[in-house]
């Protein structure tokens, strides 16, 4: 493991895979606007290209794939040091058990399970001491949605991953962020009229009638990026869903 500190002569470094949209690019968009370094990667190079010109000058763009074992390896060895590695891509598997399709969940499984260790994996020379790794997870995998039976399973995954990688990799920390249904995100605003229904009981039910949105999840991740004392920790931020 690289036993480099964060350097005082030079802005921290977030590498966010899965930045260019959704809840990964609002982090780095954040990140920037904090005036830290930002490397925004996902697997189609338009799209990583038009999120770091939307962030700014401190972005840059990155190619990668979660499910391919030599684009991660060729990504994260042409990075320089690395304060912080965010994990928050996804694969919205829709998939029951009735009419369960292995094939698919194996994909999805293998992205956000394999490929975020795999990422750790190469990502480990570049990682700073003081620094850390954020994954994302999701409540599914304590409260199902329909068709959510493989993002159960990889979220459920992610946790255990956590636990086990903030053992091996220390010092760097390694923490978990489990959303619950967050407003704003284009899974929740065009949901289909079945899992809307369930997204507005679950907002009906919750403590404070209201569902997290985008700058709960954005705020929560600097919250775990930031303080050294936060740990092995998996932090829900579902305005009291899992309640209900």
């Amino acid at each position: 493991m690289s036993s480099q500190g964060r350097g005082t002569d030079r802005a921290e470094h977030v590498v966010v895979v899965g930045g260019t949209q959704g809840l990964g690019f609002e982090i780095a968009k954040a990140a920037a606007q904090r005036g830290r370094r930002v490397t925004v990667a996902g697997r189609d190079p338009e799209k990583a290209e038009k999120a770091a010109a939307e962030i700014g000058t401190l972005a840059v763009a990155g190619i990668c794939d979660l499910t391919d074992w030599a684009s991660l390896e060729e990504f994260f060895s042409g990075l320089g040091p690395i304060d912080h590695l965010v994990l928050a891509a996804l694969d919205r598997d829709q998939n029951d058990i009735k009419d369960f399709r292995p094939d698919d969940a194996a994909k999805t499984s293998l992205m956000k399970n394999v490929g975020y260790a795999a990422s750790v994996h190469y990502a480990l020379p570049k990682l700073a001491d003081t620094g850390s790794v954020l994954m994302f997870s999701g409540l599914s995998m304590w409260r199902p949605m329909p068709g959510s039976t493989t993002i159960s399973m990889a979220n459920a995954g992610v946790v255990g991953l956590a636990n086990s990688l903030a053992v091996q990799i220390a010092p760097v920390r390694v923490n978990v962020i489990t959303p619950g249904v967050v407003m704003g995100t284009e899974a929740v605003d065009h949901a289909d009229p079945v899992r809307a229904e369930q997204y507005e009981r679950l907002r009906q039910r919750t403590p404070g009638k209201r569902l997290p949105v985008t700058d709960d999840i954005v705020n929560a991740a600097f919250a775990l990026l930031d303080n050294p004392g936060i740990n092995a920790s998996n932090l829900v931020v579902d305005a009291g869903m899992h309640l209900s």
